[in-house]
């Protein structure tokens, strides 16, 4: 997406990936369709509408304006967190109460993130970080309302990625299109193909999020999220060229051992073999 974002319009970006993601995942469902189950309830149709709306519309949206008025490490340091919003949230809606090894675990997990981004202070107008503040939000609320579907007996996975992507697609293409952004920049090989690629890849990445919440606490999945700093850095190695420092390989292990300390007692939690 970082190459992406030097050439196309954000919106016109945004936009054309999550409809990928959702024509990815539409796609399976019709070679799946005889085991998907579709009987929701109404507060579980509402919560996953909520969930289409925050996760896949509004935070990619708060989050593309929030970039332009805030420093890399202050963007760095708000996805931090994002496990902290769903801790909050997790025990208010859930009810899912950490234990006190969780509580160290994100502290670790929010120190490593820190060290990761140099140790600089945060940069940027108050505005750009509210925006961020809201996009985070937003991704913590999806993560628990789709927790609060996908936990019940039965696998929900595929139709609640097909509806939270669905509504994702409705709202951010027409946005795209509408933005007045050169959507004739995708006809290009290399941006359509990572637009391809990037897409399969959210699509199927959120079916695989919606199982994980099957099997985890919201905190416990949401932690895995902080470790997206290390992917990232080692995929930014590999692709862009760039270089690790001290800091990146100190606060990655860091990270880890927050990681580590939230879930190591995951085994404690009853998974039925039948739903793997």
């Amino acid at each position: 997406m970082k190459l992406g974002l030097g050439i196309v319009s954000p919106l016109v970006l945004i936009g054309a990936i999550q409809t990928v993601s959702f024509l990815a995942v539409l796609a399976y469902y019709f070679v799946r369709r005889q085991k998907i189950k579709w009987n929701f309830n109404q507060s579980e149709i509402q919560a996953l509408v909520l969930a289409g709306l925050i996760g896949y519309a509004a935070a990619p949206l708060f989050a593309i304006v929030g970039l332009k008025y805030v420093t890399g490490t202050t963007a760095g340091l708000f996805t931090g967190l994002s496990s902290i919003l769903v801790m909050a949230l997790g025990a208010i809606i859930l009810k899912e109460r950490p234990r006190s090894q969780q509580l160290f675990g994100v502290l670790a997990a929010g120190v490593g993130i820190y060290i990761f981004l140099g140790g600089g202070g945060a940069g940027g107008s108050l505005f750009g970080m509210l925006m961020l503040l809201i996009s985070e939000l937003s991704y913590a609320l999806n993560t628990v309302m789709t927790r609060l579907v996908v936990r019940r007996p039965g696998d929900e996975t595929l139709s609640t990625s097909l509806i939270t992507n669905g509504i994702g697609a409705a709202i951010l293409l027409p946005l795209g299109l509408l933005s007045g952004g050169s959507v004739a920049m995708l006809g290009q090989w290399q941006i359509g193909l990572s637009v391809l690629v990037v897409g399969m890849i959210f699509g199927f990445a959120g079916m695989l999020w919606s199982a994980c919440l099957d099997k985890l606490q919201a905190l416990e999945a949401a932690i895995f999220q902080n470790t997206m700093l290390i992917q990232v850095a080692i995929l930014s190695v590999i692709f862009l060229g760039e270089q690790l420092t001290m800091h990146n390989v100190l606060g990655g292990i860091g990270v880890l051992i927050g990681a580590y300390l939230v879930d190591h007692q995951v085994k404690s939690f009853n998974i039925n073999p039948a739903t793997i």
